[in-house]
């Protein structure tokens, strides 16, 4: 009797095995998956785009064996594996300086290292091929640097040592740039200096840093700025092809009923006859978002700001809202048009 149900022991466990090995040698599915590639940097003398940025997104079916993708999906869900892949154009033997484009994207992401170490293959990518790569050469170049604060305002009494930088930039760039974004900064360069890395504006929302520091310097708070507060009346800045047509709605309203200031006397008397102290920026790609978050724009008299007479205490604030449009009740609930 106890041979029988050892017997019978064995072959429960060896069916368990069987079932444990055929569920692991299953491949399984990860469909409509987001995969970023990224034009690689590791070139210092090539500026790469995919479609006129740095990075796009594209769709992707995937499959593999069921435990990696089960572990693929888990990172993926928890925030610790993203979809990243480098688009390198030396190893696509694009790295001569012209417009290239991408036959077959799913190939080239299944021949990736992210695909490769999960032991995945890609069944489908759309856009299945991309017509617009462009390859750059950037010059090696002597470029005055310039400091500037979170509104990309010079602040011309900064004191740059080096105030010079050699970096690879394409023919358009006549210079750099180092930026101070925050008081805490500001009053850490007033009360000694700073290290930054200098930086070039290789297009809009792209910049490439340079390796090399600067100490930045700036002078002590003249003796008469004096702390202000003043209210504030917020405004906002519509493109051509939003005014009219949208409105705002905030979803947390920023705080202008006392912006606190550092300036002199004749700089804080301009900034109170400004209409609009301050401004929040609408951009067109805003539309259709259920979100947006930006920092407000104090708008600082000019001239007064060049001079570094007139400054925020602390850090700007930031609006949260969102676009609607605007209905004419006149015309049948249809959106107004400018």
């Amino acid at each position: 009797m106890l041979a029988k149900f050892k017997k019978a022991g064995l072959v429960i466990f060896i069916t368990c095995l069987i079932w444990i090995w055929a569920d692991l040698s299953l491949d399984k599915d990860l469909t409509g998956q987001t995969m970023t590639i990224i034009a690689s940097k590791a070139d210092p003398q090539l500026w790469v785009t995919i479609d006129g940025k740095t990075e796009i997104q594209v769709k992707a079916d995937l499959r593999g064996p069921s435990v990696k993708v089960s572990e693929l999906n888990r990172k993926i869900q928890a925030g610790e594996e993203k979809l990243d892949v480098i688009f390198d154009p030396a190893k696509e033997n694009m790295e001569t300086p012209g417009k290239y484009s991408l036959p077959d994207v799913r190939k080239f992401l299944a021949e990736s290292e992210k695909i490769q170490e999960y032991g995945l293959t890609v069944k489908f990518a759309h856009p299945d091929k991309l017509d617009d790569i462009q390859v750059v050469a950037l010059k090696e170049k002597t470029l005055p640097i310039k400091c500037v604060d979170e509104m990309d305002n010079e602040i011309p009494s900064a004191k740059i040592t080096p105030d010079i930088i050699t970096m690879y930039a394409p023919d358009q760039v006549t210079e750099s740039k180092v930026k101070l974004p925050s008081a805490t900064e500001r009053k850490q360069a007033r009360a000694g200096s700073i290290t930054k890395n200098p930086y070039i504006e290789l297009a809009k929302n792209e910049v490439r840093y340079s390796d090399a520091t600067v100490k930045v310097e700036l002078p002590a708070i003249s003796e008469d700025m004096k702390p202000y507060t003043i209210r504030g009346t917020l405004g906002f800045t519509f493109s051509a092809n939003l005014v009219g047509r949208y409105e705002v709605e905030f979803i947390k309203r920023p705080e202008v009923g006392g912006i606190p200031i550092l300036a002199t006397p004749e700089a804080r008397d301009a900034y109170e006859q400004k209409q609009f102290e301050v401004l929040l920026d609408i951009q067109d790609d805003d539309v259709g978002k259920p979100e947006v978050t930006r920092q407000i724009n104090y708008n600082f008299p000019t001239t007064f700001l060049r001079e570094d007479k007139i400054r925020l205490r602390g850090d700007p604030a930031e609006a949260k809202f969102r676009l609607v449009p605007v209905i004419d009740p006149n015309q049948n609930g249809l959106m107004m048009m400018p």
